[in-house]
């Protein structure tokens, strides 16, 4: 079962994210945490080289409801309409029962979710901001640009990227203004190479 630091002072948007991601880090590698591992395993994926996580859709039972408005306010949680056992009001949770990739931003701190369901493969992002698997050493010689973070971190997890060389996803295929911005700031950039 998922735990999470509860803060009684209303949270700003990446202290919030930070906590979801150390829980959804910690649960992954949770014993009981079977279905997520195989998912990866069966992709040849790991959790150490692509940073996933896991989301058991559980990160908000049993906590206080100013804890809920927290990851309400950042789109985490979304109201339902869903009667409940106990009569408490019901949410709908980004990336429930899937493996998250986590997004970052200039600052390498984590922004964002990308979401792939381990049982129906639904796929999806939270909200529009950040890079994976993160924002490139501003030295690098050579970008590969990807289509879909599934396939970033199959490359990432390929270790055939030299110290010189890194990958980043695109939004399924959609370019988005960090992306642009963060191609700007690579001060010996000699190649980009767009792997369709």
């Amino acid at each position: 079962m998922e735990t999470i630091t509860e803060q009684t002072e209303t949270s700003t948007f990446l202290e919030i994210m930070e906590r979801i991601h150390k829980t959804f880090a910690n649960g992954i590698r949770n014993g009981g945490a079977c279905a997520p591992k195989k998912w990866l395993a069966d992709r040849k994926l790991s959790i150490e080289v692509t940073g996933a996580c896991y989301n058991s859709g559980q990160i908000h039972h049993r906590k206080p409801q100013e804890f809920k408005d927290e990851l309400e306010s950042i789109g985490f949680l979304k109201p339902s309409n869903v009667p409940t056992n106990a009569g408490q009001k019901a949410y709908n949770v980004f990336g429930n029962y899937s493996i998250l990739f986590p997004l970052r931003d200039e600052n390498n701190q984590v922004v964002n979710y990308y979401a792939i369901g381990i049982e129906n493969g639904k796929r999806a992002f939270m909200n529009e901001q950040g890079i994976y698997p993160a924002y490139p050493n501003p030295y690098i010689k050579k970008l590969f640009i990807v289509n879909t973070v599934i396939e970033a971190a199959t490359l990432l997890e390929s270790k055939t990227l030299k110290e010189n060389e890194a990958v980043i996803a695109l939004f399924d295929g959609e370019i988005m203004p960090q992306h642009n911005k963060m191609i700007e700031t690579l001060k010996e950039l000699e190649e980009i190479i767009i792997l369709d």
